[in-house]
């Protein structure tokens, strides 16, 4: 696989991510059809960005998009 389809790929994901929240990597695999390493490295693409955060919950990996507006307190 090239650098050029891991950005491909990680394009993907984060418009799966943008349009529907967060995701574990196994829900990430079932929209995408991507095996698991694939998966891995477009999410290491998008980590290096800044572009995601993760989170585990119940032994599951969970990914979400940065927050791309900056929240406002008063």
């Amino acid at each position: 696989m090239f650098k050029e389809d891991i950005g491909i790929d990680a394009g993907t994901i984060w418009r799966h991510l943008s349009e529907k929240g967060i995701l574990s990597i196994h829900e990430i695999g079932e929209l995408t059809d991507y095996r698991d390493g694939f998966i891995l490295m477009a999410l290491g693409w998008l980590a290096r960005e800044n572009k995601i955060l993760f989170s585990e919950k119940d032994d599951a990996l969970y990914v979400e998009l940065v927050s791309s507006s900056p929240e406002m307190y008063y």
